[in-house]
């Protein structure tokens, strides 16, 4: 059966070392962590971004696990197989080998641009850098977003995978359930689950095999709850070892500057909230675009210049996209938030978010008791790793945004920097490179791309969960299928790409079970 999830909101601490750490512009120097809860899971409340990621990226994958099934040419056909692309912006780019028109996940561009979106393009070509389809493979250039709405309403997992097969004998969902724990005999062989429903507890057992697919959060919280995860920590929590492995050893996710506002010569249109509406009904209009996410680009660094390989990302946001909503979906202290948006005028100030693709800094999820209701301890340790590449990475993703910004097409409608200097750094000399490394610190969070924490290889002695074919190491007939698996972060968003990892494992399960 389908394993009932939960998702709540997390909070984590933080690396012992001050200057060795993000988050600081937050109340109580703690960044939000949002999960989703419902059926489509995180996919319910993220910002529909359709990302692949670089064909690097899977032919890395495949050689770390030694499995070409993970190799570009193989993924590529899943991607394809469950998408529906819709080319309906004729003047953006777009591949009509790369994707897909049959699948259950629409995928589409936003309309009307916006005026301000144009010229972000423009200031791309003007620096020389590409106009593309970057799910075409490759992943580098810049794009209108490729999103996951149909005629401009919102496509989750949800409603494109699991609703439209709820009149199947063979699938029960249960909404408002926990699991609680995974059972394992005396063998190491999974044969259920301890779940809650609506205040009782039940038990489900299985004939096959369990399939974990709770996310990089849940995932290693359910694990270690069952006796799967490191010695030494299951011990302290007082939990029976059922497997020494790593879970929980390896988060990753995408740390991301959120301190660049731009304030602009042109005033976005704002209309009635019944104009809106019936915009919507159309598909079209701001109320068809989460978060405003209009834009975006994949950009090497100096660390990967030449390769092909992107590793910055900017986020193009239109204006009438801010609000006071950004303080309390951030936690932003009320000294940061006045510095960064006190003198913004939303509808003429567009944004610009910078990503670090390929960091080096690796958190942990750890329990924090043997309670199954009692939230894990999650820290990311953004720009902690030693030689400084993380936050290095963002700077030079900064000093991207402030060309572009500075190039005639943006600069036609004077677009000119906001937010600074903040107070929190007001010893450095502003703009130095010590004081956006000061900026940085104070303004970067995740971006709700949490991977890794159940990484796939070969190697569980060198901290491997599961193998190539989603088997957890040491425990027979369980299987973990979700963004835990990835074995390092890649140059895109991680949606689609669990999408992809679903695909795959219904043919792993075919091929083994058929």
């Amino acid at each position: 059966m389908n394993l009932p999830l939960q998702f709540s909101k997390y909070n984590w601490g933080f690396v012992s070392t001050p200057q060795k750490t993000s988050c600081l512009g937050m109340e109580g120097r703690r960044c939000p962590m949002s999960r989703g809860k419902g059926i489509g899971g995180s996919t319910l409340i993220n910002g529909l971004v359709y990302s692949r990621a670089s064909s690097i990226d899977f032919d890395k994958w495949a050689k770390h696990v030694n499995d070409s099934r993970w190799s570009y040419p193989e993924v590529e056909h899943y991607f394809q197989k469950s998408e529906e692309f819709l080319h309906r912006d004729k003047k953006a780019p777009a591949d009509d080998f790369a994707h897909g028109n049959s699948g259950e996940l629409h995928v589409e561009y936003h309309l009307p641009r916006s005026l301000q979106l144009d010229a972000f393009l423009e200031a791309n070509e003007e620096l020389g850098l590409p106009i593309a389809d970057y799910n075409a493979g490759i992943g580098l250039g810049a794009s209108p977003s490729q999103l996951n709405t149909k005629f401009g309403r919102r496509v989750d997992g949800g409603k494109a995978f699991v609703q439209p097969i709820l009149h199947r004998r063979n699938i029960k969902v249960l909404p408002n359930s926990y699991v609680t724990k995974i059972l394992i005999d005396e063998h190491n062989v999974a044969y259920g689950i301890y779940f809650t429903h609506h205040g009782q507890k039940y038990v489900a057992t299985v004939e096959k095999e369990v399939i974990v697919s709770a996310g990089s959060i849940s995932t290693p919280h359910l694990l270690m709850l069952s006796g799967i995860g490191p010695r030494d920590h299951l011990r302290s929590k007082h939990i029976p070892l059922v497997q020494d492995l790593e879970v929980g050893s390896k988060l990753r996710d995408h740390p991301c500057f959120y301190g660049l506002n731009f304030e602009t010569n042109y005033a976005e249109p704002v209309d009635t909230l019944t104009g809106y509406i019936k915009d919507y009904i159309k598909g079209v209009g701001p109320m068809t675009v989460p978060g405003n996410n209009q834009g975006v680009g994949f950009y090497e660094s100096q660390f990967t210049k030449g390769t092909g390989y992107p590793d910055i990302e900017i986020m193009f946001i239109p204006a009438n996209a801010t609000s006071d909503l950004s303080q309390r979906a951030f936690r932003l202290t009320n000294q940061t938030y006045e510095d960064v948006w006190g003198r913004a005028d939303r509808t003429r100030t567009y944004v610009m978010y910078v990503i670090a693709l390929h960091a080096e800094s690796t958190g942990t999820v750890r329990l924090r008791s043997k309670d199954p209701f009692d939230y894990p301890l999650i820290d990311t340790s953004f720009l902690s790793d030693p030689e400084d590449h993380d936050i290095e990475l963002i700077y030079e993703g900064v000093q991207l945004a402030l060309r572009l910004s500075d190039t005639d097409a943006l600069q036609r409608l004077d677009a000119t920097l906001q937010g600074g200097p903040l107070r929190a750094c007001r010893h450095f000399k502003y703009p130095s490179r010590k004081y956006w490394y000061c900026a940085i610190r104070q303004l970067t969070m995740d971006v709700f791309h949490p991977v890794g924490t159940c990484p796939m290889g070969p190697y569980p002695d060198e901290g491997d969960v599961v193998d190539s074919k989603l088997r957890v190491h040491g425990v027979k007939n369980l299987r973990v299928a979700d963004a835990s698996v990835f074995p390092f972060t890649l140059a895109g968003h991680t949606s689609a790409v669990v999408v992809m990892v679903g695909e795959a494992a219904s043919d792993i399960l075919k091929e083994h079970w058929l």
